[in-house]
């Protein structure tokens, strides 16, 4: 979009990253609209673009030998759409939208029939008709009702995010093929085989999973792609709901590696799994503990363990089923709404009421 100032290069849709080209005419003005700043020729920059001072998300700034400039950000098509049309006015857009209209509008971006089925029932009028009796009776318990069931239906709207991160060989792609169901990754004993980011969708029970391979952790690294796609497992990790690291059984006796790629990300919950390439794996507090079990030998029992893995650091459970007909939240601002209301501020819920068709 030319009024925005970027253009998106890589295809539409959801996508492990989405590559936004600026227009040369108004590069000037949307780097500075989004909180950024120019980069030498050649070069490569982790940042944090931001729109009205709300940082979207942690993505790379590349400055191409031919002199173009290109954001690199995770493939989220929201995001992606949030960062074309420029913030201020999408939000303005979004905002004149009811409950029903938006709840409708987000229908085909479901990623599971759950999700569908929740947005269509909050289309139909239910989430209005529960807020209005939340206001009306001062109904506290009818409000923590909703925003516990949002802790866990939020993933029935947008999958659950889980990157696998570890040194070279030690078994990532190995399992993310398992956990999708196909061979995706390349698998290969050289090093570096993996130097992107690769993404593939799966589901654990009623969840549905985008599951992320990324290029492995060496001190090393002779190629600029592949320090780019060790820029790019970071900005993954960073971006996730939960962090699998991979550590190879033959280095059992020495400390886990440092958080991908020496950071720290304190926000982000990380499950170890002990593997011997792409040949075992096993969960573990500490390194050293625990059986392996053999992926190619057991699949199904890995696959079990990992998934337990997953649900439970997450708190989710295995079967999670709604009635048809309910009201359910599907925004995080209806959350920070019912939150205010439980806080003494009914304004904001107020305010959602007061949109309608």
């Amino acid at each position: 979009m030319a009024a925005s100032g970027l253009e998106q290069v890589t295809p539409q849709g959801p996508a492990g990253v989405a590559v936004l080209r600026f227009h040369e005419s108004t590069r000037s003005e949307t780097l500075e609209r989004l909180g950024l700043h120019e980069v030498p020729l050649g070069s490569v920059h982790l940042v944090r673009p931001s729109l009205d001072g709300e940082v979207l998300d942690e993505g790379l700034l590349v400055a191409c030998p031919d002199g173009s400039l290109e954001l690199h950000v995770h493939g989220s098509p929201a995001l992606v759409e949030r960062l074309l049309v420029g913030g201020a006015s999408a939000r303005q857009s979004g905002a004149r939208l009811s409950l029903e209209a938006a709840a409708l509008a987000r229908v085909p971006g479901a990623p599971c029939s759950a999700g569908a089925r929740l947005l269509l029932d909050q289309g139909r009028g239910h989430l209005r008709r529960s807020l209005v009796e939340i206001l009306d009776r001062a109904d506290d318990s009818q409000a923590k009702n909703l925003l516990d069931h949002w802790r866990l239906q939020r993933f029935w709207l947008k999958s659950v995010r889980v990157v696998l991160v570890g040194e070279v060989n030690a078994g990532k792609s190995t399992l993310f093929n398992l956990m999708i169901g196909e061979e995706h990754a390349l698998i290969s004993s050289e090093e570096g085989t993996t130097r992107d980011a690769v993404q593939g969708r799966g589901s654990l029970g009623p969840w549905p999973v985008e599951w992320i391979d990324t290029a492995g952790e060496r001190d090393h690294v002779p190629l600029a792609v592949e320090r780019a796609g060790q820029e790019q497992a970071r900005m993954a990790a960073a971006g996730a709901d939960l962090v699998l690291r991979l550590l190879p059984v033959d280095g059992l006796q020495a400390k886990p590696s440092s958080p991908v790629l020496g950071v720290t990300l304190p926000s982000v919950p990380e499950v170890i799994l002990r593997s011997r390439g792409g040949q075992a794996l096993a969960p573990s507090s500490e390194p050293d503990a625990g059986t392996a079990l053999d992926v190619l030998a057991d699949p199904e029992g890995a696959r079990a363990v990992v998934a337990r893995c997953v649900l439970d650091s997450l708190g989710l459970p295995g079967d999670w089923t709604r009635t048809s007909g309910q009201a359910a939240l599907y925004d995080e601002s209806q959350a920070e709404a019912l939150a205010a209301f439980l806080g003494g501020d009914s304004s904001p819920l107020q305010a959602l009421l007061d949109i309608s068709d």
